[in-house]
């Protein structure tokens, strides 16, 4: 079989993965609709293939240094107990349609969110590098058959991803704004949570050590 194609079946391993990208995006398209959400994927997508390029290219060795680690998990952790907090208090509001009255500021801000709150994970990194481990012990692929076979992993979370976001916006309609405040407060924990476990980690990797 092809290595895109198997990159594509293998892809589907990643689907259960509950990252804090994931409940942002199913906010997100609960809130401010499919497109948005869609655009948040993007984001999430642009730093896997961010990753996944520079383990490929052996730079990745670089983001897994203590320090350069220390410091992305150090920001990392700020910015999901932030937006975490910031949706605990967050107002309810029903999304209607995709289009709003007000002029949005931009919607490259979705893209670079899903960025953000995906790549300033230092979990990310380490699940890369062994992914990418694990594939160059198991299969026998040239470089260009690495690509391939990625590029269908990073095809099937893009895709999958997008069905979630498309789901979370067709049920919308039996959302009301006492469950929007609901669903805004379990991301806000959920996001903290997360941030808890990654000064865990921080903690005990760069400070007991």
């Amino acid at each position: 079989m092809h290595p895109y194609f198997t990159g594509l079946l293998s892809g589907l391993v990643f689907i259960v993965l509950l990252g804090p990208a994931f409940f942002a995006l199913l906010q997100t398209s609960v809130q401010k609709g499919f497109k948005k959400a869609v655009l948040l994927a993007v984001g999430i997508s642009l730093s896997d293939i961010l990753y996944v390029y520079l383990a490929l290219m052996g730079v990745a060795s670089l983001l897994e240094e203590k320090q350069t680690r220390m410091w992305l998990g150090i920001i990392g952790t700020i910015i999901l107990i932030l937006y975490g907090v910031y949706s605990w208090f967050k107002k309810p509001r029903i999304y209607k349609n995709e289009i709003e009255t007000k002029k949005d500021l931009s919607y490259l801000k979705y893209v670079l969110k899903g960025f953000v709150l995906n790549g300033l994970n230092p979990f990310l990194i380490v699940f890369w590098v062994s992914i990418i481990g694990l594939v160059a012990s198991n299969y026998d692929y040239s470089f260009i058959q690495q690509v391939y076979f990625f590029a269908g992993v990073l095809t099937t979370i893009l895709s999958t991803d997008i069905i979630k976001a498309f789901l979370a916006y067709r049920l919308r309609a039996a959302v009301t704004p006492k469950k929007i405040l609901i669903l805004n407060r379990s991301v806000g924990v959920i996001l903290i949570l997360f941030g808890c476990q990654m000064i865990y980690f921080l903690v005990d990797n760069y400070v007991l050590n």
